[in-house]
């Protein structure tokens, strides 16, 4: 399931740690830490923040090839 932008003084992103725990897991593994933006927001450092750009590409091209495979493998082993 894709996750909708948050929006912080008109940039969209999305919180790592608040997407589903396979996407979390799996998006760790793959993505660039250079890609990591930090936001201040109110005095709150959030650190583990993806622009939403980011997170889309990395849904359509690896999240959903991953969740492919793993279908295919359990159709294979049945």
């Amino acid at each position: 399931m894709k996750v909708p932008a948050q929006n912080f003084k008109g940039i969209e992103y999305v919180q790592i740690s608040s997407l589903p725990k396979e996407q979390e897991k799996l998006i760790w593994k793959s993505i660039s830490y250079k890609s990591i933006i930090i936001i201040l927001k109110e005095k709150e450092l959030i650190n583990d923040c993806l622009q939403y750009q980011h997170y889309l590409f990395w849904y359509e091209n690896v999240y959903k090839a991953k969740v492919g495979e793993l279908k295919n493998q359990d159709l294979v082993a049945a």
